[in-house]
């Protein structure tokens, strides 16, 4: 299959994945981090998640296009293991990323911490999809 085809996909399952992280399951303890707007206004979901939806989209694509590239290098021939191969070699700059400015930052380290398991289901997502959608 085409990588721009698989990356966009890859995309929507990102962002499906994004969603329900960040919508049900890192809910308590993150109200804390939020811009709240003023009084008397409310929040603007819709662009919010349109943003979030180019940002999936483009994370999917970039993810497809660095598969393609780097497919033959893998330790995994093809298929989905593969793809979730390049998703944690990809991860783990982020997760040290994270799990070290926890260590600088002790009021954010639940936002780092959320940041960490998130990232890690959105590669493998993306992961799975675009290595079972381009063998």
């Amino acid at each position: 299959m085409n990588w721009i085809v698989a990356g966009l996909i890859a995309g929507v399952v990102a962002y499906v994945v994004d969603y329900v992280m960040w919508g049900k399951v890192f809910t308590k303890g993150m109200d804390a981090f939020a811009v709240m707007p003023a009084a008397g206004q409310a929040v603007q979901m819709g662009p919010m998640l349109a943003k979030s939806a180019v940002l999936a989209l483009l994370f999917g694509l970039v993810f497809a296009l660095i598969y393609a590239q780097l497919r033959n290098s893998l330790w995994v021939a093809a298929g989905p293991l593969a793809g979730m191969e390049l998703a944690a070699v990809l991860w783990l700059p982020l997760a040290f990323c994270n799990v070290g400015s926890g260590v600088w930052y002790e009021r954010a380290r639940p936002l780092l911490m959320a940041q960490f398991w998130s990232w890690l289901a959105r590669m493998t997502a993306a992961g799975l999809v675009v290595g079972l959608l381009m063998t």
